[in-house]
């Protein structure tokens, strides 16, 4: 599957502009990190990105068709979405949260059937929480509601995964189990996904590719290994950064640290 943004941006009401002539091309089986300081319009793209928001100007192309032309249950079909980790204002359990994302694959006013339980059970099971199927979404941690956000996602059977922060508000080993799931999906299954993410360190490790969006609504985009340095990272953030290997006996990781403002060369 290719996904494409040509020339995209997108203003408020008042012309703020947010995001400017943003341009990417995503065919492969791998990770793409989008990068950006607060308030430089990570949200908004991924929402841009998916229809949920109108472009200004520009588009986005599912294997070289605009989205606008592709009908809704589809592109539904083909993409699974993940957005930021709210619990739902009613109590579900994790089955009935998860089949929710089969409502692609059905009819209006159908009800989930045998098949579609199954692809809740192998999607339950693909993210490591097939024990959690009937506890209540309020009863479990905030990494397994993570897992079964992204198992709602996966359950559409999609070609490409778009995750707003799905990492956000985790301690460090559910960040950890999370980004080894979406790893392995991306390994295993050969899908693609996008990421917003606010962790360079997780960016350097899981992706193969990166955008970056700067403050003044430019964008950088390449191979995560050849813009994910001090260089762009301290355009980006505005703050020091330094990029260093650490060598463990298993292999060599690469670290990012953020130093305070105006600290050492």
């Amino acid at each position: 599957m290719k996904f494409e943004v040509r020339d995209g941006c997108f203003c408020y009401e008042k012309g703020r502009e947010i995001l400017r002539n943003i341009s990417f091309v995503f065919e492969e089986a791998g990770i793409l990190s989008v990068l950006g300081a607060n308030g430089a319009g990570k949200t908004t793209l991924m929402k841009c990105m998916l229809g949920l928001l109108p472009w200004t100007s520009g588009g986005s192309y599912l294997d070289g068709k605009d989205i606008r032309d592709i009908r809704q249950k589809e592109f539904w079909r083909r993409v699974g979405y993940v957005p930021q980790a709210k619990y739902p204002s009613f109590v579900y359990t994790v089955g009935e949260l998860v089949v929710m994302g089969r409502s692609a694959h059905l009819g209006p006013f159908a009800q989930p059937g045998a098949k579609d339980w199954e692809r809740v059970d192998e999607s339950l099971e693909t993210v490591g929480i097939a024990h959690l199927k009937n506890k209540l979404c309020n009863q479990i941690s905030g990494g397994e509601y993570q897992l079964a956000l992204i198992a709602r996602a996966l359950v559409t059977e999609p070609s490409l995964l778009i995750l707003d922060e799905p990492e956000s508000n985790l301690d460090f080993k559910n960040q950890m189990i999370v980004l080894e799931v979406l790893k392995r999906l991306c390994g295993e299954k050969k899908l693609s996904a996008i990421i917003n993410t606010h962790f360079p360190e997780h960016a350097v490790e899981i992706s193969s590719r990166a955008l970056l969006l700067m403050k003044d609504g430019r964008s950088v985009y390449g191979k995560a290994g050849e813009i994910l340095g001090e260089q762009y990272l301290e355009e980006v953030f505005q703050v020091p950064v330094r990029v260093r290997t650490i060598s463990l006996p298993e292999r060599d990781y690469t670290c990012v640290m953020a130093l305070p403002p105006g600290s050492g060369s």
